[in-house]
């Protein structure tokens, strides 16, 4: 599934072009691991994009860092999401979609290592 490379902005698109494709693929896979797609082009780490938030019961396209949405590991692997965006599900509904919307979509923690790995050894 995400083997295709984000549109990336002109910006990207200049200088080292694979590592920013790398970079993009990576962005867009954890950001779809906690519920997020990318509408348009990805603008880089540190560079706002559109993200639509995929969470059942809400569906917003809010402009965000990719650093504010990948969440963070925690010393026991597990991932923490960063909060959501403002008019977003409340904290106990928001961890609760996320939970079902990974089952949906059949997501776990060993498959985020899995396509990253496969990224970085592409």
């Amino acid at each position: 599934m995400f083997n295709d490379t984000p549109k990336l902005s002109p910006e990207l698109m200049a200088g080292q072009y694979n590592r920013n494709i790398k970079s993009a693929r990576k962005a867009v896979t954890v950001a779809y691991f906690f519920a997020w797609t990318l509408e348009g082009t990805y603008n880089g780490s540190d560079v706002r994009s559109y993200f639509k938030c995929e969470l059942e019961g809400c569906g917003r396209v809010v402009e965000k860092f990719y650093s504010h949405i990948r969440g963070r590991k925690l010393a026991d692997g597990t991932w923490k999401p960063s909060p959501r965006h403002k008019g977003c599900l409340g904290t106990a509904e928001r961890e609760s979609a996320l939970v079902e919307w990974r089952k949906r979509h059949r997501l776990t923690d060993a498959w985020l290592e899995a396509s990253l790995k496969a990224i970085d050894e592409s």
